[in-house]
């Protein structure tokens, strides 16, 4: 048993591990786009929270080649958002984002979704999703108590949706087999079983750092990021014990763990810093985009 998650888990862990890395790296080095939609709100958050109930049960029940085009349009836009403040020239972002796109297609098709080829550019792609996710929700003003609020929310969500009803088991069923499916996975044998996390649970991974760093520091994020990764090896290690087959709910774990350290942080530092606030004490690449106070 041991042997058998033994790659797809380091396999595993270094998506996560690279994800969590690159977040932390282009959140202080690269300014997203952002659309003209205002900072974030608690009003967003429940916007978010009622998608991500309803998102599913749509993927459920329109025709799979819907879902697949909805999956494509997501990612590309995403990579193109990603890639074009690192290089800057549109034809340049058009190859890279268009070479990745082509390259999912045709190993999802060349090859089967269940090719090795296949799963190792669609990681790619998530990985890249997630970070693009990341850094434009906390470079758009993101609070700390918003994420916390929405890591708490999912974490009610995924205890429900994951353990007491088939929702989730359903939909991965459904995606696993497309191009650009959100999730990123190692195959465990040729029949088709595989080890992985859901896109939505990498994101708050990778984002909850990010926001914990512009509101209380350095410190505060740092902290996020190891016990985040931290949580994530431990459910990847239970399988190894055959602590569990089935899907995990990731965020029963992550979500209670954010909320005590943002409860922790806001206590001992007080309120949170803005985007303006957190560009000052830290300059950055980043700080000409740097947000002017109102005369």
């Amino acid at each position: 048993m041991a042997s058998l998650f033994m790659l797809p888990i380091v396999a595993l862990l270094l998506h996560m591990l690279l994800t969590l890395l690159f977040s932390w790296h282009y959140f202080r080095r690269y300014q997203m786009t952002r659309p003209p939609l205002g900072v974030f709100s608690l009003g967003d958050v429940a916007f978010m929270l009622g998608s991500i109930v309803a998102i599913p049960y749509l993927y459920l029940s329109i025709p799979r080649w819907i879902v697949a085009t909805l999956l494509l349009v997501s990612a590309s836009s995403l990579l193109y958002f990603v890639f074009e403040p690192v290089l800057r020239v549109r034809w340049a972002i058009w190859a890279v984002m268009l070479s990745l796109v082509f390259a999912d297609l045709g190993t999802a098709w060349g090859m089967s979704a269940q090719s090795l080829p296949f799963v190792i550019v669609n990681n790619v792609i998530q990985l890249l999703s997630v970070v693009g996710i990341a850094v434009l929700w906390v470079q758009s003003g993101m609070k700390a108590r918003d994420l916390t609020i929405l890591a708490l929310g999912l974490a009610i969500y995924d205890f429900i949706f994951t353990t007491q009803l088939p929702l989730m088991g359903q939909l991965f069923h459904r995606l696993s087999g497309l191009p650009f499916a959100p999730l990123v996975v190692w195959p465990l044998d040729r029949a088709g079983h595989w080890l992985g996390i859901g896109l939505g649970d990498l994101l708050l991974a990778a984002a909850f750092p990010l926001v914990m760093r512009k509101a209380f520091g350095r410190p505060a994020g740092l902290i996020a990021l190891l016990l985040g990764l931290g949580v994530l090896v431990l459910l990847l290690v239970l399988p190894m014990n055959g602590a569990w087959s089935n899907i995990f709910p990731v965020m029963v774990v992550l979500g209670p763990l954010m909320g005590v350290q943002y409860a922790y942080w806001r206590r001992a530092q007080g309120a949170e810093r803005t985007m303006r606030q957190y560009l000052l004490a830290e300059p950055t690449n980043i700080s000409a985009f740097m947000p002017r106070s109102k005369p």
